[in-house]
């Protein structure tokens, strides 16, 4: 029998014929996915990929990036981020920029915290 770590889907089996002519079967786990931006899906740095039980080995630090959105999006989405919220809160902080044409992008606004634009307003 087949020992029960080694039935799980999530190890791969490959048969290979050994120099005496037998065939075994030898297992190979599955590494996890490396972790993605979920604005760009740009590969992320800082970030480890690895079971989860050595993940939760590693102190805080080790296991995400300490900057504000850190594990979650890419510097290059991140700097659009903070671009966007400054500009609207210029746009209603001041009043000679207050007809400052600017869209909103919701693809960023979703990483906002919730109201956030009503705050703007009020």
């Amino acid at each position: 029998m087949v020992e029960r770590r080694l039935r799980s889907r999530s190890v791969k089996k490959t048969k290979k014929k050994t120099p005496g002519g037998e065939t075994r079967v030898y297992y190979k786990s599955e590494k996890p996915s490396k972790h993605k931006c979920g604005r760009c899906g740009k590969l992320l740095a800082g970030t480890p990929n690895d079971i989860p039980s050595r993940i939760k080995k590693l102190s805080k630090s080790e296991k995400k990036p300490s900057r504000a959105y850190g594990g979650n999006l890419c510097s290059n989405c991140l700097e659009r981020l903070l671009r966007y919220q400054t500009r609207f809160e210029v746009k209603e902080g001041y009043k000679e920029y207050s007809d400052l044409p600017l869209k909103r992008d919701l693809t960023l606004e979703k990483y906002l915290p919730r109201g956030w634009f009503k705050e703007l307003k009020e």
